[in-house]
């Protein structure tokens, strides 16, 4: 009777084991996880789920094959390891992320965990995985774009700042950098407020607006019409060196999950500013210069007619004594008058320049010498010629009138005595960037005149070059004189800056285009000083054969070729056929069926491009407005000097 009590309990137990194995398999075969079993290196199991993530179509393509044909290259060792960990020390290998290979040879991104069994009576390991390749997709896509935008970041011009809901600064890029000059070391973890207050000149705490989170200072919200977020405010900062620059900063919130963060984006416009102001300036200048050019030209006009008939009553003989000196009077005064007029004219660009090549250390040494012995003894005069070459092409007379009207204002500021200091030198354009100066031009003769006076205040200045504009009291000064320096070196296609601190002293930067080394200088004696071509073109149009022949003769002589012609129509003509050859043209001012002015109009497109020069023998008067409309390259007056004559070509052939 035990036996077969004994058999019965054996056979339920061999029953529920099979049950429960079948219901093991059953919840194996239906996982949505990938199910594996290896032993000895082979795969003795594998369920749907992990045949159809590995790429197959049914277990028959896995069992008995290796599982190192399975295994990431990049993953092998470590997968060594952990069979190691399962079989010696039976540890289960926690969740690790790591590559299959497909049966197709496409890699697969899983999250794998193992654990050691017994299948079919020998000791195996139990895989279990699960695909996660979209994850790491995303997150391989999430780091190329932090990627990105750190590149952005790290190679932006603009400054880029981040802060922390605690108010410390967490990003300060290497744009924030030049900017400020604060490194990024001593920027990091630095509390906002104490950047700000380094920043910030004068504690203007109404800025700080513009740095603070929106949901840390309660001041943002309250200024948000003066600088809401996303906007863009412009404001002074002080850089680490104590210098100021002017910047535009956008400040935003970025909600993160860490809890909210503010961005600034700083943008130093300090020179777009400060060209932006230059160029104001220029055409307010060119503005006011236009209405008194109009007016000046009217009072030339009333004052030829006083001057005609003062100065006929005057050569009359027939005036009394006493109304003869009232006369000489009007006169005297009328030529006063004419004085300020030209400077008007100066300041207005309406006056032709009779251009050549000045040396300005001579020239300056000369006014030196003559300014030493006028300008009062306690007023120190010095003179730093230096020794660069510091040519240029001007009108001496012109450029003489620059530097006496800048010294007699130098005089003026320092009534106590004082120091009044001139500089020459030559500058390359991008070793000395200043706004303004024209970028075509690559050197430049920078002259300095400054003095130890009383300054200028800061509200003055904008208006100082103004024509009729003075600070001096009533009566001791016209408001002329600098306006005209301005217009002679707008004529001369310079610039002049102005820098002055009150009861220190004020200093005027004036730039003018140096003259370029000559290619082909004549070395002999009977040639000396004569600047020579190379072999360009003239179109020569002179009506009187004799003066005709001489410039031919002369322009051969320094190295020109001359097609000639007698006079405009003939031009016409001719330069419609050569236009490809001509490369300068040269005409007489006054001629017969055409003069110069109306020649010039007359060009046909081919020539429009081409250097137009006049020779007159006669005062150009109300030409000289008609010329600066037209852009006449140059112009000479009869007799024609040789040495003029090549220093106008050289200069318009190697200084456009």
């Amino acid at each position: 009777m035990s036996e077969p009590d004994d058999i019965q309990p054996k056979q339920e137990l061999e029953s529920a084991l099979a049950e429960s194995e079948t219901r093991y398999r059953n919840l194996v075969e239906a996982s949505p996880l990938g199910i594996a079993v290896h032993a000895n290196e082979k795969i003795v199991y594998i369920n749907p789920e992990a045949v159809r993530l590995m790429g197959g179509q049914s277990a028959d393509d896995f069992l008995g094959r290796s599982i190192w044909s399975f295994v990431h290259p990049d993953d092998l060792a470590g997968v060594k390891e952990r069979i190691r960990q399962l079989y010696t020390m039976r540890q289960d290998v926690a969740m690790v992320e790591e590559k299959f290979i497909r049966l197709d040879g496409r890699a697969i991104d899983v999250a794998v965990a193992a654990t050691s069994v017994s299948y079919m009576g020998i000791r195996a390991s139990q895989v279990v995985f699960r695909d996660i390749s979209k994850r790491k997709e995303v997150e391989r896509q999430l780091q190329r774009s932090e990627e990105r935008f750190r590149s952005i970041v790290e190679h932006s011009v603009d400054g880029i700042m981040l802060t922390n809901e605690a108010g410390e600064i967490v990003e300060w890029n290497p744009g924030m950098e030049r900017i400020t000059g604060y490194g990024r070391v001593l920027a990091l973890g630095m509390p906002l407020e104490e950047m700000a207050n380094r920043l910030l000149p004068d504690g203007d705490r109404h800025w700080m607006d513009l740095f603070a989170l929106p949901n840390q200072v309660h001041a943002f919200d309250e200024t948000r019409d003066a600088a809401p977020a996303n906007d863009i405010n412009e404001c002074m900062i002080q850089t680490i060196h104590g210098q100021p620059r002017i910047v535009q900063v956008m400040t935003f919130a970025i909600p993160t999950e860490a809890g909210a963060m503010s961005g600034s984006i700083f943008r130093d416009v300090t020179e777009k500013v400060a060209q932006d102001r230059q160029m104001q300036q220029q055409e307010r200048m060119a503005a006011v210069g236009q209405l008194a050019a109009g007016i000046a030209h009217d009072f030339n006009n009333i004052l030829a007619v006083i001057m005609l008939y003062a100065d006929m009553m005057l050569r009359s003989n027939q005036l009394p004594p006493r109304a003869a000196m009232s006369v000489k009077t009007i006169v005297q005064q009328s030529s006063r008058a004419a004085e300020l007029i030209q400077q008007v004219l100066d300041f207005s660009r309406r006056t032709v320049l009779e251009k050549q090549l000045v040396d300005l250390r001579p020239l300056l040494q000369n006014l030196t010498d003559m300014w030493q012995r006028t300008i009062p003894s306690s007023i120190q005069l010095r003179f730093d010629a230096g020794e660069d070459d510091v040519t240029i092409f001007a009108d001496p007379t012109r450029i003489q009138q620059i530097f006496m009207n800048l010294v007699v204002n130098a005089r003026d500021a320092m009534p106590d005595g004082g120091q009044l200091s001139l500089s020459l030198q030559r500058i390359l354009a991008h070793q000395h960037p200043a706004p303004g100066l024209n970028a075509q031009i690559k050197e430049w003769v920078k002259v300095t005149v400054a003095d130890t006076g009383c300054g200028i205040p800061p509200d003055v200045i904008p208006r100082l070059f103004e024509p009729f504009f003075t600070t001096k009291e009533p009566g001791k000064g016209t408001g002329l004189g600098l306006a005209q320096v301005y217009g002679i070196v707008q004529q001369h296609d310079g610039h002049i800056e102005l820098t002055s601190q009150v009861n220190k002293g004020t200093t005027f930067t004036l730039y003018f285009p140096a003259l370029t080394q000559p290619t082909l200088l004549h070395d002999t004696n009977e040639w000396h000083g004569l600047y020579l071509g190379q072999n360009q073109t003239i179109l020569l149009i002179e009506d009187d054969p004799f003066v005709r022949e001489a410039l031919i003769n002369s322009l051969t002589a320094l190295k020109y070729k001359v097609i000639s012609a007698h006079d405009g129509r003939e031009a016409l003509d001719i330069g419609r056929q050569k236009y490809q050859q001509i490369d300068l043209i040269l005409s007489d001012m006054m001629m017969p069926h055409l003069n110069g002015l109306r020649l010039h109009s007359l060009l046909p497109a081919e020539l429009k491009s081409k250097p137009f020069v006049l020779l007159t023998g006669h005062p150009l008067d109300d030409a000289q407005i008609k010329l600066l409309e037209m852009d006449i390259a140059g112009w000479l007056m009869k007799p024609v000097a040789l040495e003029k004559l090549s220093q106008l070509l050289y200069q318009i052939f190697h200084n456009p």
